[in-house]
Protein backbone atom coordinates (compact mmCIF):
# COMPACT_ATOMS: atom_id res chain seq x y z
CA UNK A 1 0.00 0.00 0.00
CA UNK A 2 1.19 3.15 -1.23
CA UNK A 3 1.65 6.49 1.61
CA UNK A 4 -1.33 8.08 -0.02
CA UNK A 5 -3.20 5.73 0.08
CA UNK A 6 -2.18 4.68 3.91
CA UNK A 7 -3.03 8.38 4.69
CA UNK A 8 -6.22 8.16 2.83
CA UNK A 9 -7.18 4.88 4.76
CA UNK A 10 -6.24 6.87 8.18
CA UNK A 11 -8.62 9.60 7.27
CA UNK A 12 -10.93 7.24 6.61
CA UNK A 13 -10.83 5.25 9.67
CA UNK A 14 -11.22 9.17 11.76
CA UNK A 15 -14.03 10.08 9.55
CA UNK A 16 -15.80 6.86 10.11
CA UNK A 17 -15.37 6.84 14.03
CA UNK A 18 -16.83 10.36 14.45
CA UNK A 19 -19.89 9.28 12.12
CA UNK A 20 -20.43 6.07 14.04
CA UNK A 21 -20.16 7.60 17.43
CA UNK A 22 -22.27 10.56 16.31
CA UNK A 23 -24.82 9.70 13.50
CA UNK A 24 -25.47 6.13 13.94
CA UNK A 25 -28.68 5.33 11.38
CA UNK A 26 -31.24 5.04 14.23
CA UNK A 27 -29.90 8.64 15.13
CA UNK A 28 -30.41 9.70 11.44
CA UNK A 29 -33.78 7.93 11.51
CA UNK A 30 -35.22 9.63 13.91
CA UNK A 31 -33.95 13.37 12.56
CA UNK A 32 -35.35 12.59 9.49
CA UNK A 33 -38.51 11.67 10.86
CA UNK A 34 -38.12 15.65 12.91
CA UNK A 35 -37.96 13.60 16.43
CA UNK A 36 -34.29 14.97 17.15
CA UNK A 37 -32.33 18.02 15.41
CA UNK A 38 -28.54 18.49 14.82
CA UNK A 39 -26.64 20.94 17.46
CA UNK A 40 -26.28 24.00 15.93
CA UNK A 41 -22.70 24.17 16.52
CA UNK A 42 -21.86 20.77 14.92
CA UNK A 43 -20.52 21.53 11.83
CA UNK A 44 -18.12 24.16 13.46
CA UNK A 45 -17.01 21.22 15.90
CA UNK A 46 -16.42 19.12 12.93
CA UNK A 47 -14.39 21.84 10.76
CA UNK A 48 -12.43 22.54 13.94
CA UNK A 49 -12.26 18.82 15.26
CA UNK A 50 -11.73 16.80 12.19
CA UNK A 51 -10.93 19.93 9.28
CA UNK A 52 -13.78 18.44 7.29
CA UNK A 53 -15.30 21.87 6.33
CA UNK A 54 -11.97 23.32 4.55
CA UNK A 55 -10.58 19.64 3.56
CA UNK A 56 -9.42 20.75 0.07
CA UNK A 57 -8.98 24.22 0.58
CA UNK A 58 -5.28 25.40 0.66
CA UNK A 59 -3.47 25.82 4.05
CA UNK A 60 -3.27 29.30 3.33
CA UNK A 61 -6.68 29.99 3.75
CA UNK A 62 -6.89 27.66 7.33
CA UNK A 63 -7.85 24.48 4.89
CA UNK A 64 -6.15 21.41 5.07
CA UNK A 65 -4.87 21.13 1.61
CA UNK A 66 -5.83 18.22 0.93
CA UNK A 67 -6.99 16.79 -3.16
CA UNK A 68 -10.22 15.37 -4.51
CA UNK A 69 -9.09 12.24 -3.51
CA UNK A 70 -9.52 12.89 0.01
CA UNK A 71 -12.40 14.58 -0.02
CA UNK A 72 -14.16 11.50 -2.16
CA UNK A 73 -13.01 9.45 0.57
CA UNK A 74 -14.83 11.52 2.81
CA UNK A 75 -17.79 11.88 0.57
CA UNK A 76 -18.02 8.14 0.67
CA UNK A 77 -18.27 7.60 4.69
CA UNK A 78 -21.06 10.70 4.22
CA UNK A 79 -22.73 8.28 1.97
CA UNK A 80 -22.51 5.56 3.76
CA UNK A 81 -24.14 6.98 7.01
CA UNK A 82 -26.65 9.40 5.51
CA UNK A 83 -25.06 11.90 7.82
CA UNK A 84 -27.20 15.29 7.92
CA UNK A 85 -24.12 17.87 7.70
CA UNK A 86 -22.83 19.86 4.77
CA UNK A 87 -20.12 18.19 3.81
CA UNK A 88 -21.73 17.73 0.49
CA UNK A 89 -23.71 21.13 0.04
CA UNK A 90 -20.62 23.44 1.55
CA UNK A 91 -17.30 21.54 2.09
CA UNK A 92 -17.65 20.16 -1.76
CA UNK A 93 -20.05 21.63 -3.65
CA UNK A 94 -19.85 25.06 -1.88
CA UNK A 95 -16.32 25.02 -2.31
CA UNK A 96 -15.36 24.42 -5.88
CA UNK A 97 -16.56 28.06 -7.20
CA UNK A 98 -13.41 29.75 -5.02
CA UNK A 99 -11.06 27.08 -5.82
CA UNK A 100 -11.59 28.00 -9.68
CA UNK A 101 -10.57 31.76 -8.86
CA UNK A 102 -7.51 33.04 -8.79
CA UNK A 103 -8.34 36.24 -7.05
CA UNK A 104 -7.59 35.40 -3.43
CA UNK A 105 -8.67 39.17 -2.66
CA UNK A 106 -12.01 38.17 -3.34
CA UNK A 107 -11.96 34.57 -2.38
CA UNK A 108 -9.93 34.64 0.89
CA UNK A 109 -12.67 35.72 3.04
CA UNK A 110 -14.91 33.08 1.71
CA UNK A 111 -12.60 30.65 2.06
CA UNK A 112 -11.43 31.19 5.62
CA UNK A 113 -14.86 31.13 6.82
CA UNK A 114 -15.41 27.77 4.74
CA UNK A 115 -12.61 26.74 6.66
CA UNK A 116 -14.11 27.27 9.92
CA UNK A 117 -17.23 25.88 9.37
CA UNK A 118 -18.62 29.38 10.50
CA UNK A 119 -20.31 30.06 7.01
CA UNK A 120 -21.89 27.21 5.38
CA UNK A 121 -22.40 27.75 1.18
CA UNK A 122 -24.33 26.20 -1.07
CA UNK A 123 -23.84 25.93 -4.88
CA UNK A 124 -26.72 27.14 -6.85
CA UNK A 125 -26.53 25.90 -10.75
CA UNK A 126 -30.24 24.64 -11.75
CA UNK A 127 -32.99 26.45 -12.99
CA UNK A 128 -36.49 25.64 -14.37
CA UNK A 129 -35.39 23.45 -16.81
CA UNK A 130 -33.14 20.98 -15.30
CA UNK A 131 -31.61 19.21 -18.61
CA UNK A 132 -27.53 18.96 -17.84
CA UNK A 133 -25.32 20.96 -18.41
CA UNK A 134 -27.19 23.53 -16.93
CA UNK A 135 -26.27 26.92 -18.31
CA UNK A 136 -27.91 30.38 -16.98
CA UNK A 137 -30.96 31.58 -18.71
CA UNK A 138 -33.09 33.27 -16.51
CA UNK A 139 -30.50 34.36 -14.25
CA UNK A 140 -28.97 37.50 -15.08
CA UNK A 141 -26.32 39.91 -13.11
CA UNK A 142 -26.09 43.60 -14.13
CA UNK A 143 -23.11 45.73 -13.29
CA UNK A 144 -23.42 49.16 -11.85
CA UNK A 145 -20.01 51.01 -11.23
CA UNK A 146 -17.85 48.72 -8.93
CA UNK A 147 -21.37 46.60 -7.91
CA UNK A 148 -23.23 43.62 -9.71
CA UNK A 149 -27.04 42.83 -8.20
CA UNK A 150 -28.17 39.17 -9.15
CA UNK A 151 -32.23 38.70 -11.04
CA UNK A 152 -33.73 35.05 -11.06
CA UNK A 153 -34.01 31.64 -9.45
CA UNK A 154 -32.22 28.75 -8.75
CA UNK A 155 -33.50 25.36 -8.59
CA UNK A 156 -33.31 21.67 -6.61
CA UNK A 157 -30.44 23.64 -4.26
CA UNK A 158 -28.46 21.27 -1.56
CA UNK A 159 -28.57 23.53 1.47
CA UNK A 160 -28.30 22.03 4.59
CA UNK A 161 -31.73 24.13 5.58
CA UNK A 162 -30.38 27.57 4.70
CA UNK A 163 -26.67 28.35 3.40
CA UNK A 164 -25.07 31.81 5.23
CA UNK A 165 -23.86 32.46 1.38
CA UNK A 166 -25.04 31.04 -2.29
CA UNK A 167 -22.84 30.94 -5.22
CA UNK A 168 -25.14 31.63 -8.27
CA UNK A 169 -24.81 31.36 -11.72
CA UNK A 170 -25.71 34.13 -13.78
CA UNK A 171 -25.24 35.54 -17.54
CA UNK A 172 -23.46 38.68 -17.95
CA UNK A 173 -22.75 41.05 -20.90
CA UNK A 174 -19.62 39.59 -20.65
CA UNK A 175 -20.27 35.53 -20.35
CA UNK A 176 -21.50 33.77 -17.51
CA UNK A 177 -20.25 34.91 -13.85
CA UNK A 178 -20.48 32.84 -10.55
CA UNK A 179 -21.87 35.52 -7.90
CA UNK A 180 -21.67 35.39 -4.00
CA UNK A 181 -25.51 36.14 -2.80
CA UNK A 182 -25.71 37.08 1.05
CA UNK A 183 -28.92 34.38 2.36
CA UNK A 184 -30.35 37.22 3.66
CA UNK A 185 -31.03 38.62 0.33
CA UNK A 186 -33.09 35.23 -1.14
CA UNK A 187 -36.25 34.46 -0.56
CA UNK A 188 -35.97 30.69 0.38
CA UNK A 189 -38.50 27.85 -0.70
CA UNK A 190 -38.18 24.69 1.52
CA UNK A 191 -39.11 21.34 -0.91
CA UNK A 192 -40.50 18.57 0.25
CA UNK A 193 -38.18 16.54 -1.65
CA UNK A 194 -38.15 12.54 -1.62
CA UNK A 195 -34.46 12.53 0.73
CA UNK A 196 -35.45 13.23 4.00
CA UNK A 197 -31.88 13.08 5.17
CA UNK A 198 -30.60 16.38 3.11
CA UNK A 199 -32.76 19.94 3.17
CA UNK A 200 -33.71 21.17 -0.24
CA UNK A 201 -34.60 24.41 -1.53
CA UNK A 202 -35.94 26.45 -4.17
CA UNK A 203 -34.17 30.38 -4.19
CA UNK A 204 -35.33 33.65 -5.64
CA UNK A 205 -33.56 37.05 -5.92
CA UNK A 206 -34.40 39.86 -7.06
CA UNK A 207 -31.88 43.09 -7.45
CA UNK A 208 -29.74 41.25 -5.02
CA UNK A 209 -26.83 42.80 -4.55
CA UNK A 210 -23.79 40.45 -4.96
CA UNK A 211 -21.63 40.26 -2.90
CA UNK A 212 -18.55 39.49 -5.06
CA UNK A 213 -18.11 37.91 -8.61
CA UNK A 214 -16.03 35.22 -8.08
CA UNK A 215 -15.12 34.16 -11.33
CA UNK A 216 -16.17 34.53 -15.07
CA UNK A 217 -15.97 30.59 -15.80
CA UNK A 218 -16.97 31.15 -19.86
CA UNK A 219 -16.26 27.02 -20.89
CA UNK A 220 -14.92 26.53 -17.08
CA UNK A 221 -18.66 26.18 -16.30
CA UNK A 222 -18.89 22.80 -17.66
CA UNK A 223 -15.54 21.86 -15.32
CA UNK A 224 -17.20 22.79 -12.73
CA UNK A 225 -20.37 20.46 -13.15
CA UNK A 226 -18.11 17.71 -14.14
CA UNK A 227 -16.49 18.08 -10.84
CA UNK A 228 -19.81 18.34 -8.84
CA UNK A 229 -20.80 15.09 -10.73
CA UNK A 230 -17.64 13.44 -9.87
CA UNK A 231 -18.19 14.16 -6.01
CA UNK A 232 -21.66 13.06 -5.91
CA UNK A 233 -20.35 10.23 -7.03
CA UNK A 234 -18.20 9.40 -4.30
CA UNK A 235 -20.90 10.09 -1.77
CA UNK A 236 -23.25 7.79 -4.17
CA UNK A 237 -20.52 4.96 -3.77
CA UNK A 238 -20.54 5.27 -0.31
CA UNK A 239 -24.35 4.69 0.57
CA UNK A 240 -24.26 1.97 -2.37
CA UNK A 241 -21.34 -0.09 -0.46
CA UNK A 242 -23.64 0.70 2.97
CA UNK A 243 -26.68 -0.69 1.58
CA UNK A 244 -24.84 -4.07 0.12
CA UNK A 245 -23.54 -4.72 3.52
CA UNK A 246 -27.06 -4.02 4.91
CA UNK A 247 -28.55 -6.64 3.05
CA UNK A 248 -25.79 -9.50 2.60
CA UNK A 249 -25.77 -9.58 6.96
CA UNK A 250 -29.32 -9.90 7.04
CA UNK A 251 -28.87 -13.01 4.33
CA UNK A 252 -26.31 -14.16 6.90
CA UNK A 253 -29.15 -14.37 9.80
CA UNK A 254 -32.74 -14.38 8.23
CA UNK A 255 -34.28 -17.86 8.64
CA UNK A 256 -37.34 -18.96 6.49
CA UNK A 257 -38.60 -21.66 5.63
CA UNK A 258 -36.32 -23.56 8.10
CA UNK A 259 -32.98 -22.16 6.14
CA UNK A 260 -30.76 -19.09 5.99
CA UNK A 261 -32.23 -16.96 3.17
CA UNK A 262 -28.91 -16.42 2.15
CA UNK A 263 -28.67 -19.63 1.04
CA UNK A 264 -30.76 -19.60 -1.37
CA UNK A 265 -29.54 -19.49 -4.90
CA UNK A 266 -32.07 -16.10 -5.91
CA UNK A 267 -30.63 -14.16 -2.92
CA UNK A 268 -26.91 -15.63 -3.91
CA UNK A 269 -27.25 -14.05 -7.08
CA UNK A 270 -29.09 -10.76 -5.51
CA UNK A 271 -25.42 -10.41 -4.08
CA UNK A 272 -23.13 -11.75 -6.27
CA UNK A 273 -24.63 -8.98 -9.17
CA UNK A 274 -24.90 -6.34 -6.08
CA UNK A 275 -21.25 -6.77 -5.89
CA UNK A 276 -19.87 -6.91 -9.38
CA UNK A 277 -22.03 -3.01 -10.01
CA UNK A 278 -20.74 -1.44 -6.85
CA UNK A 279 -17.07 -2.42 -7.66
CA UNK A 280 -17.08 -1.22 -10.69
CA UNK A 281 -18.63 1.84 -9.75
CA UNK A 282 -15.96 2.21 -7.05
CA UNK A 283 -13.70 1.92 -10.18
CA UNK A 284 -15.14 4.45 -11.88
CA UNK A 285 -15.71 6.77 -8.98
CA UNK A 286 -12.48 6.85 -7.89
CA UNK A 287 -10.59 7.00 -11.06
CA UNK A 288 -12.38 10.40 -11.76
CA UNK A 289 -11.66 11.19 -8.50
CA UNK A 290 -7.80 10.82 -8.48
CA UNK A 291 -8.27 12.46 -12.44
CA UNK A 292 -9.55 15.47 -10.46
CA UNK A 293 -6.74 15.71 -8.09
CA UNK A 294 -4.47 15.49 -10.71
CA UNK A 295 -5.74 18.67 -12.48
CA UNK A 296 -6.41 16.62 -15.51
CA UNK A 297 -7.98 19.57 -17.78
CA UNK A 298 -10.74 17.61 -19.42
CA UNK A 299 -12.52 15.10 -17.11
CA UNK A 300 -15.93 15.30 -19.00
CA UNK A 301 -15.62 11.27 -19.83
CA UNK A 302 -14.58 10.22 -16.34
CA UNK A 303 -16.84 12.15 -14.38
CA UNK A 304 -19.98 10.86 -17.17
CA UNK A 305 -18.72 7.27 -16.42
CA UNK A 306 -18.38 7.75 -12.54
CA UNK A 307 -22.02 9.10 -12.50
CA UNK A 308 -23.67 6.46 -14.51
CA UNK A 309 -21.96 3.74 -12.50
CA UNK A 310 -22.52 4.84 -9.14
CA UNK A 311 -25.88 6.28 -10.08
CA UNK A 312 -27.09 2.97 -11.48
CA UNK A 313 -25.32 0.98 -9.08
CA UNK A 314 -26.97 2.47 -6.11
CA UNK A 315 -30.34 2.40 -7.16
CA UNK A 316 -30.51 -0.97 -8.09
CA UNK A 317 -28.10 -1.48 -4.30
CA UNK A 318 -31.42 0.11 -2.27
CA UNK A 319 -34.01 -2.07 -4.30
CA UNK A 320 -32.15 -5.69 -3.51
CA UNK A 321 -31.79 -4.29 -0.26
CA UNK A 322 -36.01 -3.65 0.10
CA UNK A 323 -36.59 -6.98 -1.46
CA UNK A 324 -33.91 -9.54 0.38
CA UNK A 325 -35.48 -7.86 3.77
CA UNK A 326 -38.98 -8.39 2.85
CA UNK A 327 -41.97 -7.18 4.43
CA UNK A 328 -39.73 -5.20 7.16
CA UNK A 329 -37.98 -3.46 4.08
CA UNK A 330 -40.99 -1.77 3.05
CA UNK A 331 -41.83 -0.34 6.32
CA UNK A 332 -41.37 3.55 7.65
CA UNK A 333 -39.38 2.02 10.71
CA UNK A 334 -36.64 0.44 8.49
CA UNK A 335 -33.70 2.90 7.33
CA UNK A 336 -33.96 1.10 4.00
CA UNK A 337 -36.06 3.73 2.56
CA UNK A 338 -33.87 6.29 3.54
CA UNK A 339 -30.97 5.11 1.09
CA UNK A 340 -33.48 4.25 -1.44
CA UNK A 341 -35.14 7.97 -1.14
CA UNK A 342 -30.88 9.08 -1.13
CA UNK A 343 -30.24 7.34 -4.43
CA UNK A 344 -32.88 8.45 -6.12
CA UNK A 345 -32.51 12.28 -5.17
CA UNK A 346 -29.02 12.38 -6.03
CA UNK A 347 -29.45 10.03 -9.22
CA UNK A 348 -30.42 13.42 -10.72
CA UNK A 349 -27.97 15.36 -9.61
CA UNK A 350 -25.93 17.14 -11.83
CA UNK A 351 -27.32 15.35 -14.78
CA UNK A 352 -29.27 12.02 -14.97
CA UNK A 353 -27.48 8.54 -15.95
CA UNK A 354 -29.43 9.15 -19.02
CA UNK A 355 -27.73 12.51 -20.21
CA UNK A 356 -24.55 11.49 -18.74
CA UNK A 357 -24.53 7.98 -21.60
CA UNK A 358 -25.53 10.65 -24.24
CA UNK A 359 -22.85 12.92 -23.15
CA UNK A 360 -20.65 9.85 -23.43
CA UNK A 361 -21.57 8.86 -26.87
CA UNK A 362 -20.84 12.60 -27.80
CA UNK A 363 -17.61 12.42 -26.34
CA UNK A 364 -16.29 9.26 -28.10
CA UNK A 365 -17.45 10.66 -31.35
CA UNK A 366 -20.32 8.35 -31.82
Amino acid sequence: MSDMSEEREALRGAVADYLDANFPIDTVHRIANGKESVAADEWSKVAQGLGLAGLVIPEEFGGQGAGFGELGVVLQEFGRTLAPLPMLSSAALGTLPFLLSTDDAVRRPYLEALAAGSAPAALALTEESDSWPQAPQATTAVQSGDHWHVSGAKHYVLDNGGATFYVVSAATAHGIGLFVVDGADVVRTELHAIDLTRPQANIAFDQAPAVALVVHVGDELTRLQDLAAILVSSEQLGGADAVMRMFVEYAKIRVQFGRIIGSFQAIKHMCANTLVEVEKARGAAEDAADRAAEGEPDLALAASLAKVATSEAYTNATLTNIRVHGGIGYTWEHPAHLYFRRSRSTSALFGTPAEHREALLVGLGY
